[in-house]
């Protein structure tokens, strides 16, 4: 990782590098469900939701998904750069 690869935070001081994400999405569908439950089988799943309310899903182009409590509204508009 160098200065110029551009992070965003995902909440809770947690923070993912853009280059890595796949997709964001909402948690409220089954097939999304469905996703996070066989990643969490599989081992490829990081929740860094601090405990709270899962509002989004991140697909990372590893496999992995990672769960947070930010809306994916706030997310795409920090990786905009709306911040």
């Amino acid at each position: 990782m160098s200065l110029n690869d551009k992070i965003i935070s995902i909440g809770f001081n947690n923070y993912i590098m853009t280059e890595k994400i796949s997709a964001i999405t909402s948690t409220n569908t089954t097939p999304i469900k469905k996703a996070i439950k066989l990643a969490r089988e599989e081992k490829r799943l990081i929740d860094a939701s601090m405990g709270k309310k899962v509002k989004t899903a991140i697909f990372l182009d590893s496999g992995f998904i990672v769960l947070s409590a930010l809306a994916p509204q706030t997310l795409y508009q920090r990786l905009a750069g709306e911040e």
